[in-house]
């Protein structure tokens, strides 16, 4: 369901409990600061629901996504550096 973006606020009421005023988040756990910037990630100060702005979006997938490639990347460089020694 896609909402309307409330002219007292940028972004989209919170789709769970339908609060105004979200807040945007600068840094979290999964993706520092780039992360929360690539998804527009908002949170409700009313029930902490973390969700995109722009399209009330939830972005478990878009988290789970990014933390596996971080992790594919990861294991391929140590791959590398493993193989590259002897």
């Amino acid at each position: 369901m896609m909402y309307q973006v409330p002219p007292s606020s940028p972004y989209v009421p919170c789709p769970c409990c339908h609060y105004t005023m979200p807040t945007k988040v600068t840094m979290s756990w999964w993706g520092g600061v780039v992360g929360p910037k690539m998804v527009n990630l908002v949170k409700c100060p009313q029930c902490k629901l973390q969700y995109n702005g722009k399209t009330g979006a939830s972005v478990k997938t878009f988290i789970a996504m990014y933390m596996g490639i971080w992790v594919i990347l990861t294991l391929v460089v140590l791959a590398v550096l493993f193989f590259a020694q002897g």
